[in-house]
């Protein structure tokens, strides 16, 4: 069993036994995970007993390092709290400590000073996604293990009479059904962080079945997932939008799930998305396992004349739930993302001048970068993907366009992480549901800007996401299953809820604060960045899903030490 897996069983076992709920006495907000040596190191505190803090060493137990408290508070407008600064930046050796108040009993969390800080956060959000896989039985020689589920996947929604072989894949959320809108979008950000660092990803780093194969146990895991994608497509290329139940019935175990799933119709939306994947996927299993590779591509291409052969969106407006359907239905309503993407990735891959025409002819109309990735809004993952590529193979105008775009949205987003007093890059009405995967998302458009433009700030900012994430935010906890001194405890997960292991699966994100969750009619706070709690009957703001997951774990990765990866700076392209 990998050392890191230990640790983390070790902690959530720790976590269990020493409580962690009720009230909680005011402490020191910070990343509990710990921080780089080199990182800027900032606290926060929402009281101030004393004036004057102090760092602990809690090898020797003295001080080390002292200084004072930030006097002016930063009001924060989404939750009302005032926020007073500590900056301990200047604290780099590898250690152990502890943040005091002098003269108080205030405290923080202990906390590391390590370059491996973010590793086996990284690694535990990767293992997560073989807790979610689908269709076999988990045993890993963990807690967490179920007999095989699924194995009987699904008949066609419209003619119930057939069925079709697709079993496999990642359970998606807290649930389990399957989409490929978030499939597609969580893939890519695994498969993003091992092409940008493929250095720290090796075999052996996982606990699960594959390991010791001679590939790499992120792409044995993101594998588990493009198998199942690959099932999904039609056989004129098209791509079904998701492996669904008709309706909520209840919580079960995996293997005791009762309710009928079905295979839904296809929807371009869900073409697109295969397309880039697939495409994406290919030019990396290349290095590994050619013949995949190659089915990789075909299947990639198939999908694309489907789109070259419906330039309209199919189906007509968008994907919808049939009559009777009831949530899950990952609705999109324009497609033109997803063919850029697509576009994008089959160029990068193929070199073929066909993609990259149709990429010229409308990088444009989207206006460039906007808004942040997500399953619905993948035209960033089209542009960084672009600039990726050989500077030789870009073309001039469209580089320009994506720096400037990227300049602006980037510098935008600072613009905000400078106005909140917990340096959160979201704005108030963005607190909806999965808001903590929106903030990884501007994480991880922030890492690209710092790729392309070089500038360390964007960085900063990107780090200040993973702070937030990690323990320094209102609730005084990680946002991840089994990381930190008061991690997420009772997530809504139904596969952990109705295990009883003790602690949930580890390396899970969860959605995080919702102005909009109302469980059974009750609101969390008048203020949007206080709308959570830690309840694992509240899927509003406590459940966890693979699109929340990925973006962490490339943030995490991008951050972590693993098998002594270097960041990639002003990649080929990009300055």
């Amino acid at each position: 069993m990998p050392i890191w897996r230990i640790l983390i069983f070790l902690g959530s076992t720790f976590n269990l036994l020493t409580g962690q709920q009720g009230e909680r006495a005011e402490r020191i907000l910070l990343n509990q995970a710990g921080y780089r040596p080199g990182d800027r190191k900032i606290a926060f505190i929402r009281t101030v007993p004393g004036d004057e803090f102090e760092v602990m060493n809690l090898a020797t137990n003295k001080p080390i390092l002292n200084g004072k408290v930030g006097a002016l508070g930063i009001n924060d407008r989404n939750t009302g709290d005032s926020m007073h600064e500590i900056d301990f930046s200047s604290l780099k050796s590898p250690g152990r400590y502890q943040l005091r108040i002098r003269e108080t009993s205030m405290v923080s969390p202990e906390f590391v000073v390590a370059a491996d800080v973010y590793d086996v956060a990284t690694l535990a959000s990767i293992e997560s996604f073989y807790y979610q896989r689908c269709g076999t039985e988990m045993d890993n020689g963990t807690p967490w293990r179920h007999p095989p589920c699924h194995t009987a996947d699904a008949v066609f929604f419209d003619k119930p009479s057939e069925h079709m072989d697709v079993t496999g894949g990642w359970h998606d959320a807290g649930d389990y059904g399957k989409f490929v809108a978030t499939a597609a979008v969580s893939a890519a950000c695994l498969l993003s962080l091992h092409e940008l660092h493929p250095s720290k990803f090796v075999d052996g780093q996982l606990s699960i079945p594959e390991a010791g194969n001679r590939i790499p146990d992120l792409l044995d895991e993101v594998r588990w997932e493009l198998e199942w994608l690959l099932k999904m497509q039609r056989r004129d290329g098209g791509v079904h939008h998701k492996v669904s139940t008709k309706k909520w019935t209840g919580e079960y175990l995996p293997d005791r799930d009762p309710d009928q799933r079905y295979i839904f119709g296809v929807s371009s939306a869900a073409t697109g998305a295969f397309a880039a994947v697939m495409a994406q996927a290919a030019r990396i299993y290349d290095h590994f396992d050619p013949p995949f590779a190659q089915r990789l591509l075909r299947s990639s291409i198939h999908a694309w004349k489907f789109l070259e052969a419906n330039p309209s969106i199919v189906p007509s407006g968008g994907f919808r739930n049939p009559p009777g359907v009831e949530g899950g239905e990952y609705g999109d309503t324009k497609d033109e993302d997803e063919r850029l993407w697509g576009a994008a990735e089959l160029y990068r891959t193929t070199g073929s001048l066909e993609y990259h025409r149709y990429f010229l002819t409308r990088f444009k109309q989207l206006g460039g970068m906007t808004y942040t990735v997500s399953w619905q809004n993948v035209q960033n993952f089209a542009y960084y993907s672009y600039m990726m590529g050989p500077r030789e193979a870009l073309d001039n105008d469209a580089r320009a366009f994506i720096v400037a775009t990227l300049t602006r949205y980037a510098d935008r987003l600072l613009g905000r992480i400078e106005e909140n007093g917990y340096r959160h890059v979201l704005g108030a009405e963005e607190y909806y549901w999965g808001s903590n995967s929106v903030a990884l998302g501007y994480a991880l458009d922030l890492i690209q800007a710092f790729r392309i433009l070089g500038s360390a700030r964007y960085r900063e900012g990107a780090l200040d996401q993973l702070h937030y994430i990690l323990g320094r935010n209102p609730f005084d906890q990680t946002f991840i299953t089994g990381v930190g001194d008061r991690p997420v405890k009772h997530p809504y997960h139904q596969f952990s809820m109705m295990l009883r292991a003790g602690s949930p699966v580890p390396g899970l994100i969860v959605g995080g604060a919702n102005k909009n969750g109302r469980l059974r009619g009750k609101v969390l706070s008048g203020f949007p960045g206080k709308c959570y709690e830690d309840n694992g009957k509240n899927y509003y703001v406590n459940e966890v899903a693979i699109n929340y997951t990925a973006p962490f774990t490339y943030v995490a990765g991008f951050f972590s030490s693993l098998a002594e990866g270097k960041e990639r700076v002003g990649s080929i392209g990009g300055r």
